[in-house]
């Protein structure tokens, strides 16, 4: 009946189906010529004798949902544009919907977004064992609206509706039958047009009855005041504690699914739209959808840089502690051959314990049964020999961070086995140093993971001056094998994470001497900003002799920036051997609470060196705060990405989210800046650069706004 690009409808006896099948894309996605074909398809449908629909995919998945490229365009055009196209793609759903004949959706593989919306259009929901399914709109600032603002509640009820919309999450098809999503899961051998053909002549038969659960979608929410309010008061309760201030998206979903629970279909869309609008116009979404763009071209770069790479299956870890172990937990974890190596029985205790304990933890959770606990456990090989590392494919060495320690460690593992791609964990100290101890400094390249290393999704790939592109693509094959993001940087000292944090815990130690509140401060980034945690607790979080060492290692590598403070706060600390949280006393003392986290309070050694090394408290405001923590962040950035340590805005951006928790409503570091204004950085730059060469714009950042450029074009 019908061919186009995107979707074709057939005739199969009595019943039409409706296929998605793009033919030029992996993918299933609803951009805007997908939604044009699907237009004409409704009306050839509508023009037939056909007595019953089946709205299915022709791939391996339903749909991967909106064109999320698409998105940008559409919100920097304004809100007529955005209510105009929505009302636009209403139109088309609604006739959809509003055919006089049963429906059945049939969902397998991933079924997300405006997919997922497409599903709800029909009577009936069947899913195939496999399918996973989400409405994650709320991850990029927005919220369904295709219609699933309305027709989910009207469907599942408001409570089930909010749990699906609010969190974005991925359910199984057993979980979606449980919520009334689906009405029904199909087995894996089972076919599943036959199983959606006998469902259709159910309701032509008059054995169940579609018209009442058309009528359902299009009728205000059955539940008195009193249980909508007790709802949504609930839901915002919850709202408030996990998403707060800083990602409006739930809080303007509740209103909206308020507002129009006691409407009627039409009127209920015409809230729906109004609430994207209102989302568009926070400026999350922009930046969210700047995050998740940006994270694809990263996983795109990772694809073309393994492509036909051969995995990794075994692997060396020398030095084991607490590192070594997570880095051996998480890489047995995903079926890789492990043999941890080190010098002294109680190492290799400390590591297998660690492995252990994140082992028993997943399955305390019932995220892993017990046998593939131990099946995980037997992948880790511990030894004092080196003997079993000669048939590995890559080594890590992960010994303690002196550059004379790992220059030896490493000659003697090149001699044991020359052919495996060798890898050093160090988090500062320059891989073209390290690779001057080496015969074949080719092989060898820098991997740094992120403590703690089996949360941290963010794994550093570092490019010696000598390493070769096959050693780099078995480091980012292995990186990706472990389900971690790898960012490809060029060498320096701190490489671009640890460079970019340094000049923050300089401007931290600054405002301290200058009479900066701690609490304060923490406060202001934290609450305010929106990192995690502010500068003070995640120094205690790092550790504050690690956060010592690298201030020395960046103090050799760029004395004119980033030489050690006269009056250093955090080093003072670690002469008192108050380490943060490592040994309870650091900014804060830290006592566990009943399930074992550690609780920061007042440390009152720390009130008193403090006191002995600042000046009297000043009352700075919270723009200055700001300001003066993250210029010399931005700044290094800049000069990062001008030396080419790192390829691409996109990049240091993923790489600050995931490797330091820059905040993601505010799109990345880059994002940032280009957000608040080059031209407007530069004036503000200007107030501050009589604090030193650490707030001195860069060249990079003069040229721009002279040119009148942006980091994103």
């Amino acid at each position: 009946m019908y061919q186009g690009q995107y979707f074709q409808v057939t005739e199969r006896g009595q019943f039409a189906e409706l296929i998605f099948n793009a033919k030029a894309d992996g993918v299933n996605t609803l951009s805007k010529k997908a939604l044009e074909e699907l237009q004409v398809s409704i009306e050839l449908i509508k023009n037939t004798q056909t007595r019953g629909l089946i709205i299915r995919s022709g791939k391996a998945l339903f749909s991967a949902g909106a064109d999320v490229k698409a998105f940008r365009k559409l919100f920097k055009e304004g809100d007529s544009a955005v209510l105009e196209y929505l009302e636009w793609v209403h139109g088309i759903y609604n006739s959809i919907e509003d055919l006089s004949m049963p429906k059945v959706a049939i969902i397998n593989g991933v079924a997300a977004g405006g997919g997922v919306e497409l599903s709800l259009l029909a009577e009936y929901r069947l899913a195939t064992i496999d399918a996973k399914i989400s409405l994650p709109e709320v991850k990029l600032g927005i919220m369904p609206g295709w219609g699933g603002m309305t027709r989910l509640p009207r469907i599942t009820g408001v409570d089930t509706a909010l749990q699906w919309l609010t969190t974005g999450k991925n359910f199984r098809a057993d979980k979606a039958l449980e919520h009334h999503v689906v009405d029904g899961v199909i087995a894996k051998d089972v076919d599943s047009i036959a199983q959606a053909e006998a469902l259709l002549q159910s309701c032509i038969d008059g054995d169940i009855d579609w018209l009442q659960r058309q009528k359902e979608k299009q009728v205000p929410l059955l539940l008195s005041d009193y249980e909508l309010a007790m709802s949504i008061n609930v839901a915002r309760g919850m709202v408030a504690k996990v998403a707060g201030k800083h990602y409006p998206a739930p809080a303007i979903m509740l209103d909206t699914i308020e507002k129009a629970a006691k409407l009627s279909r039409d009127e209920a869309l015409a809230i729906e739209r109004r609430g994207i609008a209102k989302c568009v116009n926070t400026g999350v979404a922009d930046a969210l959808v700047s995050v998740f763009l940006s994270d694809m071209a990263v996983k795109a770069k990772t694809k073309s840089i393994i492509k036909g790479a051969v995995p990794v299956t075994e692997v060396g870890v020398i030095g084991a502690g607490i590192m070594g172990g997570g880095i051996a937990y998480v890489t047995a974890d995903k079926g890789a051959d492990v043999v941890m190596k080190d010098i002294n029985k109680a190492g290799l205790a400390l590591g297998l314990t660690e492995a252990n304990k994140l082992l028993a933890a997943q399955v305390e959770r019932g995220r892993k049964k017990p046998l593939a606990m131990g099946e995980t456990l037997n992948r880790i090989q511990s030894t004092l020999y080196n003997q079993p590392l000669t048939s590995n494919d890559l080594i890590i060495e992960a010994v303690v961070e002196n550059p004379k320690i790992k220059e030896a460690v490493l000659a003697e593992l090149e001699q044991v086995s020359p052919n495996a791609t060798l890898a050093s964990n160090t988090s500062t100290l320059m891989i073209s140093g390290l690779a001057q101890a080496l015969k074949k400094p080719e092989n060898f390249c820098g991997i740094h993971f992120f403590n703690p290393v089996h949360k941290m999704p963010l794994v550093e790939v570092i490019r010696g001056e000598q390493t070769s592109d096959q050693t780099i693509t078995q480091a980012v094959k292995y990186v990706s094998q472990l389900g971690k993001t790898p960012i490809v940087v060029n060498d320096c000292a701190g490489f671009l994470v640890n460079r970019c944090l340094t000049p923050y815990f300089h401007a931290f130690n600054q405002l301290v001497v200058d009479g900066g509140d701690i609490p304060t401060i923490d406060k202001v980034m934290s609450k305010g900003f929106g990192w995690p945690m502010g500068p003070a607790y995640l120094l205690d979080v790092i550790g504050l002799d690690t956060a010592a060492h690298c201030i020395d290692v960046m103090d050799l590598a760029f004395p004119e920036r980033m030489s050690k403070p006269a009056n250093n706060v955090i080093q003072a600390f670690v002469d008192l051997q108050q380490y943060g949280q490592k040994n309870s006393l650091g900014f804060y003392a830290y006592q566990p609470d009943r399930k074992g986290r550690l609780k920061p309070s007042v440390n009152a050694d720390a009130t008193q060196l403090i006191a002995s090394k600042r000046e009297a408290v000043k009352d700075f405001d919270h723009d200055t705060i700001t300001m003066r923590m993250m210029l010399p962040m931005m700044f290094e950035a800049i000069r990062c990405l001008d030396e080419g340590v790192v390829a691409s805005p996109a990049e240091a951006d993923i790489a600050m989210i995931y490797g330091t928790g820059f905040p993601p409503f505010r799109g990345g570091l880059f994002y940032y800046m280009d957000q608040l204004g080059l031209d407007k950085l530069l004036e503000i730059a200007e107030q501050y650069k009589h604090l030193g060469t650490l707030y001195e714009a860069p060249k990079g950042l003069l040229d721009r706004v002279q040119n009148n450029q942006k980091f994103y074009a």
